[in-house]
């Protein structure tokens, strides 16, 4: 396979496989379907997204081909720094667009976002323990952070 045909194909990583909840392990979700709909949250919030940011989002978990979708609490502490220099690279491999500061809150809010929303269809019950309600804290905090906190607040 070609380096385009990876990329191309890269969409095909399933999402939650790790999750202890079988609601969300077998969602069917995957990096393809996240990353469209983190697009389409971004286009709802943002007043005016550039095509870097567009670009930024539609791509942020291509990376994940070579690491597979870790679950976030595992990218806790060294894993996480070994993660994050991992799929450094294979993003600088492939040339895929590197955020800024400003967008990596963009893209931070919509990837939480998103995975707020599916989980509240998927297995809303879950989003009762302290680690969703925790992510459910900081993305308001965001939401005021990019002054958009009345359009989530009608997401959630």
């Amino acid at each position: 396979m070609t380096p385009d045909t990876i990329l191309w194909k890269s969409g095909n990583v399933k999402r939650w496989h790790c999750n202890l909840d079988r609601a969300l392990r077998e969602s069917g979700d995957t990096t393809a379907s996240h990353q469209w709909r983190c697009a389409m949250l971004l286009m709802m919030l943002h007043p005016l997204p550039s095509a870097h940011l567009l670009g930024c989002v539609l791509t942020h978990d291509v990376p994940e081909i070579a690491t597979g979708d870790v679950p976030a609490p595992a990218k806790a502490g060294m894993l996480g720094e070994i993660l994050a220099m991992a799929e450094s690279k294979v993003a600088e491999n492939f040339g895929l667009p590197i955020p800024t500061d400003k967008d990596v809150r963009w893209l931070t809010l919509v990837d939480r976002l998103d995975a707020y929303m599916w989980t509240k269809e998927h297995a809303p019950y879950v989003l009762k323990t302290s680690e969703w309600m925790s992510t459910y804290a900081g993305i308001l905090a965001l939401s005021d952070a990019l002054e958009v906190r009345e359009k989530v607040e009608v997401l959630l």
